[in-house]
């Protein structure tokens, strides 16, 4: 056992944020769902929200119109309700997301409940280097939002690592440095509780490497190397579990059931990475199982029971893996528009079947209706005022 080092918990501030509509009535998780293909809102849609669990958040193009011709174009990001299945955008406090450029800043837990970001100074130009302040998460059913700083530092030196849930959606996990650390080893890797902004200091200053995360159905799981760890930060007991390569990343199913992680031989060998899965850690270590061609493992996105694993490639198609089997079944979740990533994916709504999406409105410019009437209007009028003058001079 591995006591973990606690922070000292700094202020947080809490801000409150009018509902665009009253929070839905407490669903039971067995009736959220996944949808069967992402659809991003209508680009020209203004429907904001939802409000309630997302099932995906990404991000997307919308349209605005500038004046009877003209129009506007900007980043936004965009969610699906894990309710009833309808895309809607999302502004977050305090976030211009041109500035965000990357989705890795941005966090859906597996729940679906939370939004985790980081949060930097804005700075007077879009793409310049803002200063990291540290990061917030919202809480998607009441629009609550929670801002996490570090207490002994004002301002962060980011790390570029991406930003997570743990698998039990409890704490954001960040990686970061402050700025008296070193510029090599210096960052730490730290779990934030999202109920009450408590942190947790996992890694201190002294890895070469990030960690890579993992999930379980509790605790914080993490790789370093070959060796996979796990940790319930609230108590700092904490497990570590070797395995014969190096890990990418690594997975428990509900309940612990079942263990998967994506592995490959060294750091430095470019043979390509493979998936290990078992009914048990002991059973994976060495069961890789015989994916099809051209398929390779990025991700574990989540399970759909306890024999069945998603992989995802940071594309809208994953495959559900039989673990024992070795089976594949692919799943293309490419819907309507154009987002600018493989959304983000609530992945414990993997145990639910897969919902139909809301057909999304806002596809075409409102104002075309209006543009065809004027005209028909001018040239009524223009044809009256002929007929007028001909009359006259007849």
């Amino acid at each position: 056992m591995v006591a973990a080092v606690a922070l000292v918990i700094g202020a947080t501030t809490l801000l409150r944020l009018a509902p665009s509509e009253p929070p839905p009535a407490d669903v039971p998780a067995e009736a959220l769902h996944l949808p069967t293909v992402v659809n991003t809102p209508g680009t020209w849609s203004d429907d904001e929200g939802p409000t309630g669990p997302l099932a995906s958040l990404g991000l997307a193009i919308r349209t605005e119109p500038e004046g009877l011709t003209g129009e506007r174009q900007q980043l936004q990001m965009f969610g699906v309700s894990a309710v009833d299945g309808r895309s809607a955008w999302i502004d977050l406090p305090g976030v211009r997301v041109e500035d965000e450029a990357l989705l890795g800043w941005f966090a859906l837990s597996p729940d679906g409940r939370w939004i985790g970001w980081s949060r930097h100074e804005r700075t007077e130009q879009l793409g310049e280097p803002a200063p990291l302040l540290g990061w917030a998460v919202m809480d998607t059913t009441t629009r609550r939002v929670r801002e996490l700083a570090d207490p002994a530092a004002a301002e962060l030196r980011d790390t570029a690592s991406e930003l997570v849930f743990s698998g039990d959606s409890r704490y954001l996990l960040t990686s970061y440095e402050r700025p008296n650390s070193p510029q090599r080893r210096g960052h730490r890797f730290v779990a934030w509780d999202v109920k009450d902004g408590t942190p947790t200091a996992l890694e201190e200053p002294g890895h070469h490497w990030l960690p890579s995360p993992g999930s379980a159905p509790a605790g914080v799981v993490w790789s370093r190397g070959s060796t996979v760890y796990r940790e319930a930060p609230a108590t700092g007991e904490r497990s570590s579990y070797p395995l014969p390569r190096d890990v990418v990343t690594a997975s428990w199913a509900p309940d612990d059931t079942a263990f998967a992680y994506i592995g490959h031989p060294d750091g430095r060998s470019r043979a390509p990475w493979r998936l290990y899965a078992g009914r048990t850690l002991d059973e994976a270590r060495d069961h890789a199982l015989p994916l099809p061609a051209g398929m390779h493992p990025s991700q574990l996105l989540g399970w759909r029971d306890d024999r069945h694993v998603v992989v995802g490639h940071f594309r809208t198609t994953v495959h559900v893996v039989d673990v024992v089997s070795g089976d594949v079944e692919e799943l293309d979740l490419a819907g309507y528009g154009e987002p600018m990533n493989a959304p983000l994916l609530a992945t414990d709504l993997w145990r639910n079947p897969l919902g139909e999406p809301v057909e999304p409105e806002g596809t075409t410019d409102p104002r075309r209706p209006f543009r065809w009437g004027g005209g028909a209007l001018l040239a009524l009028l223009a044809g009256a005022s002929m007929l007028r003058r001909r009359r006259a001079n007849a």
